[in-house]
């Protein structure tokens, strides 16, 4: 367990930065200062709009977090949680398995299936919460789970006595426990969504059980969950926007996302799409092949949230968790039975050779491990952070249009004195009308077919946002084709800084006139196509300059193979 579960750690501790979570943290500082924003902050052309945060516990945290314990610390929390939810599988097969193969790759199998979203992000108190939820029905149903509860289809009984079902009232009380787990998550993530979706569906096909088996006997046990269900649903709207939250997140998930690569299906054949289909491929053999009892309730719950996965990158860990607490009995049965193994004991390995394995595995995964737990990555090949010095450097402020990836960190970098704000950031609906979004991405990707979800009735035009609100200057990504080839040929704009990852344009009125007060001489612009190479320690910040004194920077840990500063 103990090799495994370092195997697993190098998979659920990647330490690059979330390009939120400059936000996140901002945010949830103000908050803690001035209390919870109701409209929109740091934009100039979302003044006023009402803001729907979903995530303002999980935002206080956060801010909480990184001014404590700091991004070591959040990382190392991250870590934790991720191996509690990998050791799932060594739990559930504790009193089932001989042969610990099946058991190992379960833990591994759940743990690649976690690597791509498991940065410090609100979602993790998403996947924490479901997490528990398991857990808490794990023992509620105790004695009712792992068993067919229908009088059809008996064979999925597999050999199991038709014995009537039982349930323990004691053990049922710890239900009650999901409605303040309910509340808290309905405050901390937009996942509770489906969190109350996968516990009613589980709760309803509980109570279809309950009704077939034991007839009239069941109704007391039938109010008492309907009556929990009611408690988990009234729980979800005392928030600060109550039945509000709901009406906003039932409308932003009907409308589709297709700008934002998380909300893509699994489509193409990369390692984290690899890992999906294993998980999946492995779920259908081991409930096909295995000699336990099937589940209704589990298995139409699995089916769901796996059409979800499909759907939707995101929710594949939700995935990977229900793999773990439902799936594990059934993978090591599966694999005894396909191995011809099931019935026969095999003898444990000898105590040298377990611990050997151990140390192998300590030894090749404990440096990179401690490398990753010691710095949050803030990589100069994805992030601005070079284009962010130079904006300090020279004082650059005012309304920006940012690429909404990088909005985020450059409201943390530039925006904290008033005097700069963007033109649309990460949090997308949750405070820009739709027009504002149709602006962005006509500007950041054109009119791409299947990328974009577009409402405005009026053409496509990439210059639109260069007049909306009057902004000043312009940061974009030079990965992002349509919004180069718009600055190049629009008209009254000057760059004044690039690096292979980043453009800076300026207005020429401004920026170009040598009348204006914020002329920048062409001496003091910085065009090259210098590789930008190396990491930062987040957050990337460079400390305000003194006017009078520009280089009075202090020194950042900066890991660039051509940084002179010493980490």
């Amino acid at each position: 367990m103990a090799g495994t579960l370092l195997a697993a750690a190098i998979a659920v501790s990647p330490n690059g930065a979330d390009p939120d979570l400059w936000g996140h943290v901002q945010y949830g500082r103000d908050a803690l200062v001035e209390g919870l924003a109701r409209t929109t902050t740091y934009s100039y052309t979302a003044v006023g709009y009402p803001w729907i945060n979903h995530e303002n516990l999980s935002e206080l945290a956060l801010a909480v977090g990184a001014d404590t314990i700091g991004p070591a610390g959040l990382l190392l929390l991250k870590l934790t949680l991720g191996l509690l939810i990998c050791s799932i599988p060594f739990w559930k097969a504790k009193d089932l398995v001989d042969n610990p193969v099946p058991v190992v790759l379960a833990s591994l199998l759940i743990a690649v299936n976690l690597t791509n979203h498991w940065n410090v992000r609100p979602q993790l108190f998403s996947f924490g919460f479901f997490a528990l939820l398991l857990l808490l029905l794990e023992f509620a149903f105790a004695g009712w789970q792992g068993h067919w509860n229908l009088p059809w289809l008996t064979s999925f009984r597999r050999g199991e006595s038709a014995e009537a079902l039982t349930w323990n009232h004691r053990s049922m009380r710890l239900l009650w426990l999901a409605i303040p787990l309910c509340f808290l998550w309905t405050n901390t993530h937009g996942g509770f969504m489906a969190g109350v979706g996968v516990l009613s569906i589980y709760l309803v096909c509980r109570m279809i059980e309950a009704a077939l088996m034991r007839g009239w006997q069941s109704s007391g046990m039938l109010r008492r969950l309907a009556l929990m269900l009611v408690g988990i649903l009234l729980a979800t709207l005392v928030n600060p926007y109550s039945y509000e939250l709901h009406g906003w997140m039932l409308e932003a998930l009907r409308i589709p996302r297709p700008e934002i690569t998380e909300w893509h299906p699994l489509y193409s054949l990369d390692m984290f799409s690899i890992a999906f289909l294993a998980l999946l491929g492995t779920t259908l053999l081991s409930l096909t092949f295995s000699r336990k009892p099937l589940d209704f309730t589990q298995l139409v719950v699995i089916s769901l949230v796996a059409i979800q996965a499909a759907m939707h990158q995101r929710h594949a860990p939700f995935l990977a968790m229900l793999f773990g607490f439902w799936v594990t009995p059934h993978a090591v049965s599966a694999f005894g039975r396909l191995t011809e193994t099931s019935n026969e004991k095999q003898s444990s390995p000898h105590p040298a050779i377990a611990w050997s394995v151990v140390l192998l595995f300590g030894t090749v995964f404990a440096f990179p491990l401690w490398q990753r737990l010691s710095v949050m990555r803030v990589d100069r090949d994805t992030y601005p952070v070079s284009a962010i010095d130079f904006m300090n450097e020279h004082h650059l402020r005012g309304k920006t249009i940012v690429s909404f990836n990088w909005a985020q960190y450059y409201i943390a970098a530039r925006c904290g004195d008033g005097q700069s704000s963007v033109q649309f950031d990460g949090r997308f609906r949750t405070c820009y009308p739709q027009s504002v979004v149709d602006r962005h991405f006509d500007f950041i990707l054109g009119d791409v077919p299947g990328m974009r979800y577009r409402k405005l009735s009026t053409p496509v035009d990439p210059t639109a946002a260069l007049t909306q609100g009057d902004p000043k200057l312009v940061l974009l990504d030079r990965g992002q084709p349509n919004s180069a080839k718009t600055m190049e040929s629009a008209k009254g704009w000057t760059l004044l800084y690039q690096d292979s990852l980043a453009q800076i344009w300026g207005r020429s009125d401004l920026f170009n006139d040598p009348l204006s007060p914020e002329y920048l001489d062409p001496k003091q612009r910085s065009i090259s196509d210098a590789k930008q190479q190396g990491f930062v320690a987040w957050p990337a910040i460079p400390p305000p300059t003194d006017d009078n004194n520009p280089s009075s920077q202090l020194a950042r840990v900066d890991r660039s193979p051509n940084s002179k500063g010493q980490p």
